[in-house]
């Protein structure tokens, strides 16, 4: 047994190399080209190309529309390192994290679009080549995939004896036409075993496999093969499959990660459609308009169709999309590709921003069939956070109480909505007539950011006058006294805010460090309080703490103004307390009469400002450092030479620049007195226009829209454009002047009363809500219509008008019209599921071809188009897809049509002749060898120790709906290890359970239904010490030996028949009592307790078992 070990450390080490250089497979790279036409390459066009495209002079010398251009870079180097998107420079400009690389100038890249760029560039940064295969549109219909399958004649064969189905013939033909021969058989054993993972995910227990081999009549398989497709546990095997192609997850991902607690229901719809063998055309039907479909014979029936939309609202969402037309447009998007390529193999979804450069789906098709789907309602609102729509699974009458309760709940939002909004107009109003302020405060701001400092306490024992205090040792608060790193350090049923007071005692008043010993900086630092004066803000937390771990050491808090005597220090956090381990205050370094850096706060206190907005103004001059268009560049250049003259102002792009020609400030304040002059100007002229402008009665200036595309208007401007570029400035929506962070604050103390009282009334409302089951689902949008066509994918380029239809390459010119008043999901689901149709039957049964093979007869299974791979055997294809139909489209009776047939019976045994002919085995010479897939992996460690718990269906998550669940926690705070099958274990985005992401689970935010079987070390070390193999050999240990009837080669020869399905030779339980005895004598040297020697002797036997190829591969 320990070789076994040595052999499989051995293996998946030589094979990780060949894993890694597998990602960069055709299918890959595909992939890759269509995320970059459908990401990357608007994104680029949008933001990037205008200063960056093939001009004379590039700014800063970079091109960025090619691949070779971003390669060679500009005048700072490389702008990308593929597969590196940490080291790549360009990552580094769009993110900011540096003062002198802030890129693009203006609004910062959202979070979004970062990662976006981030992706591309760890998948290598695919471009489309420059010689794309030319688009065939003036004779589409030749294409295979778009002409209706026809039944082909059987083909006559040689070795007809071995025809058992027309689907040998087919195989057979091809084989015979290379000189080749099928397989021996497989034997008893190997079938049962390959036919009960197959269509449940489990191994056949001992019992079953020995009554298959007892069974002596011609149909014995036969049986075995209804049995399974009749156990409850074949729906969740093959509902797996389905979500695969569903794209399903529990949670959002990308920027919110909220939980999605009620997709669990359309989880177990799919895993009952497959058990009850729903139609397939029904089954397409419910998911694409079940809410649209007639004849529900009671209520049951409608809540289950209603689940099944849930289809289309499961995919990743940006949720803080602060573009509300931009996330509709997003959505529709992903429904439209997510569907074209479940249902049709097409990826339609590369026509958005153009013709589809391979497959004869022009944009206009694109925008007619996503006219469909934005006329359907996925989403509550498009506000920042958005609220996905959900189905009451509740009678009418039940339905009615909670929409009453749900209008008031939404009422006192609205009010709490409009006096926030009042009174931050308050606050922005009385912060634009400070603007020369704000500018000069700003200036300190980064003027102090660059005084060097070092932490005083690295010496802090002999600096004279220092205090050092542990970070428990306070004399008042209510923090615990003992801190654990990586807490959140709040007390049990205590709210916040959480505090520790330190009294500090210095002998002479004047400028003190504070410096903090191992400061837990990722999750947000405390506020700084001295003598009862807030002295610096806490920082907000890191995004990204995956790729920003704590640095070690003393960190500098800052330096304040300490009295002589006895001072308060308080650290103040309102949700937690940051783990530290000591603080230190000792005289400040700042040699005398230097200028003494302040923070933020105290810079907004000396100059009479909001510290808010302050904070906001900084950010801006950051962002526009040098930019030729930005209003402030002349702030810069009076910065860099002490005076401004015409020489200076050259290269300025802005309209703002005619407004300071001839101007000739002697100091920082006279510039900002004109800058002042300049801003209040620009905001009287937009007030006098505003007030000239009708504007409903009832319409709050800047109330929040339902319907995004009434926000898709942008209001003309100030016709002096020179003012215009200070107007912008004042009013950007991501502006200085936005709301500050946590606004309340600065609300006079009867606003913070009221809003006090409405939250309280709000929080009573939620908690008297009545609860009945909800699920995730689409209905019918309130504006049902036709969409233009959105030159280069933009919502705000717009072109001709295109009705709401389906693709003219299979459906033709002469189209229906959808009524006025309907989405057109319902005609959509009815047109892919006519009999007709070339591509629905083709496709489903294809995907089945593949799950049970390893590779489908197209083997790009979600890509019918040119870009994806011809058919191997098309006669096959349309055949199968011809009887999936006749047979009422009956997904187990395509189970039982090929795993009859003698092609899926033949065993996995070596050709020479044959791997040389036909190395990749296309023509179907023998059965692939399968490695199992992560579910089964898991499931069938659970099943051999006995410990798998067989309930079915219902969430195990704690979460409640639309809570955020942590993106970069471990394991997302889901119990993985709970004994339920994979298939009801969470799928958290963006943290996914690690055992998932070892054995190739795809990425749930896309669909996907062809998963890889890569060969990589994370899984060797999984099999010998994650925490569900060492739970479970375990227990398999305790109970072989707790089997008194049994001897030690009887206890072998048991586990062999549960985990392996055969009994040991003679040599192997030799084999495995030596090294039961040798790991058992080890211990015993090793451990203290002898008698946990045997048990853990027989689990290292069990995990050597498991770990083995014999048990992760199918033969």
């Amino acid at each position: 047994m320990i070789h076994i070990i040595r052999e499989l450390v051995g293996k998946y080490a030589k094979c990780l190399a060949l894993a890694v250089l597998s990602l960069g497979s055709a299918r890959a790279q595909t992939t890759g080209v269509e995320f970059f036409e459908k990401n990357v390459r608007p994104l680029l066009a949008q933001r990037c190309l205008a200063c960056h495209a093939a001009v004379d002079h590039p700014a800063g010398g970079l091109r960025m529309d090619s691949r070779e251009s971003f390669l060679q870079g500009g005048s700072r180097g490389p702008a990308i390192i593929t597969g590196k998107p940490e080291e790549s420079l360009i990552i580094r400009a769009v993110r900011q994290i540096s003062s002198n690389l802030r890129m693009p100038p203006g609004d910062k890249l959202s979070d979004a679009e970062i990662a976006t760029l981030a992706q591309w560039i760890a998948m290598g940064a695919p471009w489309p080549g420059n010689s794309p295969p030319e688009r065939d549109d003036k004779a589409p219909q030749k294409f295979w995939a778009f002409t209706p399958p026809t039944d082909p004649a059987i083909p006559e064969v040689k070795n007809a004896d071995w025809v058992r189905s027309p689907i040998d013939a087919f195989v057979l033909a091809g084989l015979e036409a290379k000189g080749l021969k099928p397989a021996a058989p497989d034997g008893r054993r190997e079938m049962i075993r390959r036919a009960a993972f197959d269509l449940t995910g489990l191994p056949p227990t001992p019992e079953e496999v020995q009554a298959f081999l007892n069974d002596t009549h011609p149909d014995a398989f036969a049986r075995v093969v209804d049995r399974l497709l009749a156990s409850p546990r074949y729906g969740e095997r093959w509902g797996r499959h389905w979500l695969d192609v569903a794209r399903y997850a529990d949670s959002n991902g990308l920027d919110e990660n909220l939980v999605y607690r009620n997709a669990y229901r359309y989880r177990d719809y799919v895993i009952q459609a497959f058990n009850k063998d729903k139609p397939y055309d029904q089954f397409v039907r419910e998911q694409l308009a079940g809410d649209l479909l007639p004849d529900a014979k009671d209520l049951a029936t409608t809540f289950e169709r209603w689940t099944a939309t849930g289809f289309l609202s499961l995919g990743a969402k940006m949720l803080a999309e602060d573009d509300p037309v931009k996330m509709q447009m997003d959505i529709v998007d992903e429904q439209l590709d997510t569907a074209s390529r479940a249902f049709m193999a097409l990826t339609v979804g590369c026509a958005r921003c153009h013709d589809h450069k391979f497959d004869p789906i022009p944009q206009a098709d694109y925008y007619s069939m996503a006219g469909i789907f934005k006329s359907s309602k996925t989403m509550e609102n498009f506000k920042v956070v958005a609220k996905w729509h959900e189905y009451v699974l509740a009678p009418p009458e039940d339905r009615a109480r909670l929409r009453a309760h749900d209008a008031k709940i939404e009422a006192k939002s609205k009010e709490i909505d409009r006096v926030t909004k009042a009174e931050n107009r308050k606050l922005a109003e009385e912060a634009r007539s400070k603007v020369g302020t704000y500018l000069l405060a700003a200036s300190d701001v980064l003027r102090y950011a660059q005084i060097p400092l070092k932490a005083v306490a690295e010496d802090a024992s002999s600096t004279a006058g220092a205090v050092v205090r542990a970070a428990a040792s306070f004399e008042r608060g209510n923090a615990p006294r003992q801190l654990k790193k990586g807490d959140p350090n709040a007390v049990k049923d205590v709210k916040g805010p959480f505090f520790a007071e330190y009294d500090v005692t210095v002998a002479a008043a004047g400028d003190y460090q504070l410096d903090l010993l191992e400061q837990e900086a990722g999750a947000g630092t405390a506020d700084i309080w001295l003598n009862g004066v807030l002295m610096k803000k806490g920082a907000a937390p890191v995004e990204n703490r995956a790729a920003s771990e704590d640095a070690g050491g003393w960190s500098i808090a800052g330096i304040f103004p300490f009295i002589a005597g006895r001072n308060t220090l308080r650290l103040e956090h309102k949700s937690r307390f940051p783990y530290f381990e000591k603080l230190s205050v000792a005289p400040s370094s700042i040699p005398a009469g230097a200028p003494v850096p302040k923070s933020n706060v105290q810079i907004a206190r000396q100059y009479g400002i909001n510290p808010g907005f302050l904070d906001h103004w900084a950010e801006e001059m950051r962002r526009a450092k040098g930019a030729p268009h930005s209003v402030l560049f002349a702030w810069y250049a009076f910065d860099a030479r002490g005076s401004l003259d015409d020489n200076s102002l050259t290269g300025w792009t802005s309209p703002a620049a005619k407004l300071f020609q001839g101007f000739r400030p002697e100091t920082r304040e006279q510039l900002a007195g004109r800058y002042q002059e300049s801003f209040q100007q620009a905001d009287r002229q937009w007030q006098a226009l505003q007030a000239s402008r009708p504007r409903p009665d009832a319409a709050e200036p800047d109330d929040e829209m339902d319907d995004p595309a009434k926000k898709d208007v942008k209001e003309s401007g100030l016709p002096n454009t020179s003012l215009e570029a200070f107007r912008e400035l004042l009013y950007a929506k991501a502006g200085p002047f936005r709301a500050p962070e946590q606004s309340k604050q600065y609300f006079p103390a009867e606003a913070q009363q009221q809003l006090t009282r409405l939250e309280q009334e709000h929080k009573d409302l939620e908690a008297a809500k009545p609860e009945f089951p909800q699920a995730m689902g689409v209905c019918e949008g309130a504006d049902t219509g036709d969409l233009p066509i959105h030159i280069r994918g933009s919502h705000w380029t717009l072109g001709q008008m295109v009705p709401r239809r389906f693709l003219r390459v299979i459906a033709g010119e002469n189209q229906p019209a959808i009524p006025e008043r309907q989405s057109g999901r319902l005609q959509l689901a009815e047109w892919l599921t006519q009999p007709g149709h070339p591509l629905t039957s083709r496709v489903m049964a294809n995907r089945i071809w593949r799950w049970h093979f390893g590779r489908g007869i197209v083997p790009s299974v979600d890509n019918f188009g040119r870009l994806g791979e011809p058919p191997t055997n098309l006669p096959l294809l349309d055949w199968l897809a011809l009887r999936f139909t006749e047979h009422g489209w009956s997904i187990k009776q395509m189970h039982r049509l090929i795993m009859l047939s003698n092609t899926y019976q033949m065993s996995t045994a070596y050709d020479a002749h044959a791997a040389e002919i036909d190395p990749e085995n296309t023509l179907l010479w023998r059965t692939n060898r399968r490695r199992l897939e992560a579910e089964e992996i898991r499931d069938a460690i659970m099943a051999v120790s006995g410990d798998l718990d067989l309930t079915a269906g219902g969430s195990i998550l704690d979460y409640k709906d639309r809570q955020y669940v942590s993106d970069t926690e471990k394991r997302g705070g889901a119990d993985y290890d709970r004994n339920r099958r994979a298939v009801y274990i969470p799928v958290v985005r963006s943290s996914m359970y690690e055992v998932f992401q070892a054995f190739d689970l795809p990425d749930p935010s896309t669909s996907n239904g062809d998963r890889s079987a890569t060969v990589v070390a994370p899984q060797a070390l999984f099999m010998m010490n994650g925490s569900v193999v060492l739970a479970h050999t375990r227990t398999m240990a305790g109970k072989l030996l707790a089997r008194t009837d049994l001897d030690d080669a009887g206890r072998v020869r048991d586990a062999y028949e549960r985990a392996l399905g055969r009994p040991p030779a003679a040599k192997e339980i030799d084999r495995a009592l030596s090294f039961i005895a040798q790991v058992e004598q080890a211990t015993k040297e090793r451990k203290q307790d002898p008698a946990q020697a045997r048990p853990f002797a027989w689990q290292s036997f069990c995990k050597a078992l498991m770990a083995s190829n014999e048990f992760i591969y199918l033969n």
